[in-house]
């Protein structure tokens, strides 16, 4: 009997234990999970193996979300990204019947098992508290638009210095600035992003202190925008704004936002009059734009020329990168397919395509029905930022060939499994967007 009790307090002991060490593993696995989607726009530090940093950050984050069985079956369920995903992965393993070799295949299939499989479940694990998420992911972004503004003013190297074995060259001696990116187009698609939630926090947020702070990150982010030279930046911000004000329902968030946009431009023009300018030539598609837009529309009737060839199963994924590729009359420039979806459909194939199409339609479907239900306040605001950043990241995919970039994919599953999370009645209760001030306090996770 003392033999049988004895085994009994070790059982309960060790059970302690290892409840213990999930308490503590599943904080560490959040804290590292935000850091990372805080750094997703640091693409050209790539400490070792050719990793971006924000990848380590995941992979850390990685055992805290393994330990948490149980609670990681009941939240990242029902959200649409896993079935995404595994449309994504079945047609990337089909798609290896036309790939030129297992050799060649085998990069990019794990590059989006990794993806789709890893930090998919991840983001929607850790998605519930969406304000910290936002509060991270924004203030990521604003740290790469203050490099950028800074190479593009008093520390023109500074890209330079601060990169560890990037991908591609800085290319700021054009007169278009990228940071931290590997291309001025992302740093100016992420300014947008970091701009659509600060103006969303904004029309939220009473505390006059945190109002400034996010009035700042507009301000610095609107800049960075256009000292990419990105003419995209608008494309996808202004119709997202359009959209998130309408879904306020309200006249008084209208005025506000045009009120917004005006003093800001307005600001904009007095400060940095040079810059202006300059985003405005550009905007007025000088000849060697107009050579890049035909080069760009041309690679896309090429793609779907090249899908046609073989539209179920594709090209092969060791293809994802090779979309269209063909070169701009008058510049000698080679340049692919700027659209996401094409990209996967052309390599992945059909189910890959769909999958890509999930990715944006299902959360979006699940989004606004929620909205539909009456929700207390601030998670329905906060669905509704959510809803307004799946617009704005969806036209941003239709204008660039982002096949794993963190910044648009990771931001996707982490508003996708926040909505999610309303389903939980206790959840609702608990306002987890907090009341965008001071005073409220959003739960850990």
């Amino acid at each position: 009997m003392a033999s049988v009790a004895g085994n009994s307090q070790l059982h309960s002991l060790a059970k302690t234990s290892g409840i213990a060490q999930q308490s503590l593993l599943f904080p560490f696995s959040a804290f590292m999970f935000r850091i990372g989607l805080a750094l997703v726009t640091f693409e050209q530090i790539r400490p070792f193996f050719g990793i971006q940093l924000s990848d380590y950050c995941f992979f850390m984050a990685l055992p805290g979300f393994f330990a948490q069985t149980k609670l990681r079956a009941g939240k990242i369920r029902g959200s649409g990204i896993l079935l995404a995903a595994a449309l994504v992965l079945m047609g990337s393993v089909l798609s290896l019947r036309n790939a030129t070799s297992l050799d060649d295949a085998a990069g990019p299939l794990v590059r989006l098992f990794v993806l789709f499989a890893l930090f998919a479940p991840l983001a929607l694990l850790h998605s519930k508290n969406i304000r910290e998420n936002m509060l991270f992911l924004m203030s990521g972004i604003f740290v790469n638009c203050v490099i950028t503004l800074l190479q593009a003013s008093i520390f023109p190297s500074i890209a330079d210095v601060l990169s560890i074995n990037p991908t591609r060259p800085d290319i700021s001696e054009s007169g278009r600035f990228q940071g931290l990116t590997s291309h001025p187009n992302i740093i100016g698609l992420s300014a947008a992003l970091a701009v659509m939630i600060g103006i969303g926090l904004l029309s939220f947020e009473e505390n006059r202190h945190i109002r400034r702070r996010l009035l700042i990150v507009v301000f610095v982010c609107t800049l960075a925008g256009l000292l990419s030279g990105s003419r995209a930046v608008f494309v996808s911000l202004i119709p997202s704004l359009i959209f998130f004000t309408i879904l306020q329902k309200q006249r008084r968030a209208l005025v506000r936002g045009i009120v917004a946009l005006v003093v800001l431009w307005g600001g904009l023009t007095y400060i940095a009059p040079a810059i202006i300018s300059q985003f405005s030539e550009r905007l007025d598609s000088t000849g060697s734009n107009f050579y890049s837009d035909y080069g760009r529309l041309w690679s896309t009737v090429y793609t779907v020329e090249e899908i046609r060839e073989k539209p179920f199963l594709g090209w092969g994924v060791d293809h994802l990168d090779d979309a269209g590729l063909t070169v701009v009359p008058g510049t000698g420039e080679i340049v692919g397919a700027h659209n996401t979806f094409l990209k996967y459909w052309h390599g992945a194939g059909l189910l890959g395509a769909l999958g890509f199409l999930a990715i944006f339609a299902l959360p979006s479907r699940h989004m606004w029905q929620l909205l539909k239900q009456k929700l207390p306040e601030p998670p329905s605001n906060a669905l509704k930022l959510s809803l307004s950043c799946f617009v704005l990241l969806f036209i941003v995919s239709n204008l660039g060939p982002f096949d794993y970039n963190r910044f648009l994919y990771v931001p996707l599953f982490s508003f996708a499994g926040f909505a999610v999370s309303l389903l939980t009645p206790a959840i609702v209760r608990r306002h987890p967007i907090g009341a965008m001030n001071s005073t409220t306090n959003a739960t850990a996770t």
